[in-house]
């Protein structure tokens, strides 16, 4: 395996089509689609990558992303940002969260592969 990623999203057809198409890369993939769920399957699971949708039901994905990076346990996950809102302000909340890159919906899995990639290694 290259490497654990969680996905949190709460469109679980989109969490099965992205699982299905990374393990066929290699990747071990665990996915989440209740949001409150998301800081304990994190702490949990111990993912080498999360991939985090920004509007939810519950807690948003900036809400969990603050949380994830006050935490000593889940600060260094990187985490790309998928999300429909690709404004400027969204992208630079994203760096000033930290997140190591976005994704904006929709998007071909090319391109998401591509930043998962870059942040893991492998091709």
């Amino acid at each position: 395996m290259k490497g654990k990623i969680l996905i949190v999203d709460d469109n679980a057809a989109i969490v099965e089509m992205l699982q299905r198409k990374l393990e066929r890369e290699e990747y071990e993939v665990v996915g989440c689609v209740e949001s409150t769920q998301a800081l304990g399957t994190c702490r949990e699971t111990r993912p080498d990558l999360l991939i985090l949708d920004i509007l939810m039901p519950g807690k948003n994905g900036w809400e969990i992303l603050e949380e994830l990076k006050a935490d000593p346990a889940t600060r260094d996950i990187p985490v790309i940002i998928s999300t429909v809102k690709n404004r400027p302000e969204d992208i630079e909340r994203g760096k000033e969260l930290q997140a190591a890159d976005h994704i904006a919906k929709p998007y071909v899995f090319s391109d998401l592969l591509e930043k998962v990639q870059a942040i893991l290694g492998g091709s």
